[in-house]
């Protein structure tokens, strides 16, 4: 008995130590569920990457600045940047400085600019506008993005809720009402994504779980539209970091704010009078 309990913990001593080394070698991985980032690869016109390159993103609206340094195999990451359109910058000794304006970032979204530099003076400014709409090449997830611009310009029923806008996903069943205002007073409504149970879906607001414990198909909070800066609908091969969803995992990013004063105000009057007979 008692070398069988000498065997053991020397078993277990042994597994300890092996998954101590393989915690140290695991990176951490910044979550994109609120943030969007910016990587690529800085380059000169031959191809050959160029290292120590200054890579700076500007946000348009708030004027917050990010610097990173490229690698030294010409590679840069810039994480956990907040929702806004951007411009970026590069330069490098030697080389004329690239500007690249007017790049959308979002969250739970990864873009990518590869910036090609050429040869000459850092006072020389090489500029491009970013007008074409980037491919998703950094993840395999399947998500559609509902913006600011959309809710705002599309007409919206039910209660002026963004969710009525869900039915633009594919494979979403038309989003509706399944309870009284008794006890969903915001009018939250409910939906099935790619045939699975409504109660498989999991609504966060800028990172929190927003889920009524009670009715757990109904979001616990619908923001005013107004205030929703973008939607990101995951429905298939999302990150884990999306976690307790089988249906779609729903991202709300609310409007943190520019430097320009602005607002918004309406009145929404139901009254059983003027409905008709």
């Amino acid at each position: 008995m008692r070398n069988f309990l000498s065997g053991f913990a020397l078993r277990s001593g042994l597994l300890l130590s092996l998954l101590l080394a393989l915690t140290a070698l695991l990176q951490p991985a910044s979550a994109q569920v609120l943030y969007g980032s910016v990587t690529g690869n800085v380059s000169d016109q031959s191809g050959a990457v160029v290292p120590g390159a200054t890579v700076t993103i500007s946000n348009k609206g708030t004027g917050q600045v990010r610097e990173v340094m490229s690698g030294e195999d010409g590679s840069y990451t810039i994480t956990n940047v907040l929702s806004g359109v951007y411009d970026l910058k590069v330069t490098k000794q030697g080389f004329t400085t690239y500007t690249e304006t007017g790049i959308n970032i979002s969250a739970n979204n990864i873009a990518r600019i590869d910036p090609k530099l050429k040869v000459g003076n850092v006072s020389e400014v090489v500029s491009v506008t970013a007008n074409a709409t980037a491919l998703q090449t950094e993840s395999s997830s399947v998500k559609s993005e509902i913006s600011s611009k959309e809710i705002q310009a599309l007409p919206i029923n039910n209660y002026r809720n963004y969710q009525s806008l869900l039915n633009l996903v594919p494979g979403t069943t038309p989003a509706g009402f399944q309870n009284a205002n008794t006890d969903t007073p915001e009018r939250s409504l409910t939906t099935n994504v790619n045939g699975t149970a409504r109660n498989n879906n999991n609504t966060r607001l800028d990172g929190a779980q927003s889920v009524n414990i009670w009715l757990p198909h109904h979001s616990a909070y619908v923001p005013p539209s107004e205030s929703i800066q973008e939607v990101n609908i995951s429905t298939n091969n999302f990150d884990a970091e999306q976690g307790l969803a089988g249906g779609a995992a729903i991202q709300v990013i609310t409007k943190s704010g520019t430097n320009q004063f602005h607002g918004a105000g309406f009145a929404y009057l139901d009254n059983h009078l003027f409905r008709a007979r």
